[in-house]
């Protein structure tokens, strides 16, 4: 009997989140097929069915993960200047942190990412985390240029220095939730710490 759609997207969730909970566990090298297939509760050929190895499988845990980020992000720059505003950005850092904090699932993906990010593991995987590090920089910097030309942050940085700033106080955020002991900081601190970053940007008064 063909499986339906449904049944193999079943499938592919269960592999995905037995992946994320045994590679935080123990790391890529030392986590094998059958393992995840086993807590899987599927086959060795079913994982195959979904992914063509394992790398394949990583590149996947990180899009999902990333997905209503990205999906956020993109929308944050299609607005028009005269509905931008610094807290749109602030609550797509907050609703991202928030997923993380929340849903176990997520928080062990992201560690993940974060733990081996630097690791040169795998090409394919670097290669994966380096374009996604280009594609959530350009979104960031494009709504800076955006935010400096409604007259909403300063123009005495360029935007790419404040993108890079930005960017790095929101990694740093996540790292020190999910290197700290439970329940680490809270949606509420992201964001206080986001309003502390975005204030300092705005125009100095005239």
């Amino acid at each position: 009997m063909r499986r339906s759609k449904a049944d193999a997207e079943i499938t592919r969730c269960a592999i995905l989140n037995a992946a994320a909970d045994l590679f935080a566990k123990q790391g890529i090298s030392r986590t094998r097929l059958d393992d995840i297939a086993s807590a899987a509760g599927v086959t060795r050929g079913a994982i195959y069915w979904h992914f063509s190895d394992k790398e394949s499988l990583i590149v996947a845990m990180i899009n999902r993960v990333n997905a209503p980020t990205e999906a956020a992000m993109a929308a944050l720059n299609t607005k028009e200047s005269d509905t931008l505003s610094l807290d749109t950005l602030k609550q797509v850092v907050v609703d991202a942190f928030s997923r993380t904090y929340h849903t176990p699932a997520a928080a062990q993906i992201t560690r993940f990412v974060l733990r081996y990010s630097l690791s040169n593991e795998t090409e394919l995987l670097n290669a994966h985390i380096e374009h996604n590090r280009k594609v959530s920089f350009a979104h960031i910097n494009q709504f800076i240029e955006k935010a400096q030309n409604a007259g909403l942050v300063t123009p005495e940085l360029p935007p790419e220095c404040i993108a890079s700033h930005i960017r790095s106080h929101i990694i740093g955020l996540f790292h020190q939730h999910l290197s700290s002991p439970p329940p680490g900081i809270s949606p509420d601190d992201v964001a206080a710490s986001m309003d502390l970053v975005l204030k300092g940007l705005r125009p100095a008064p005239k």
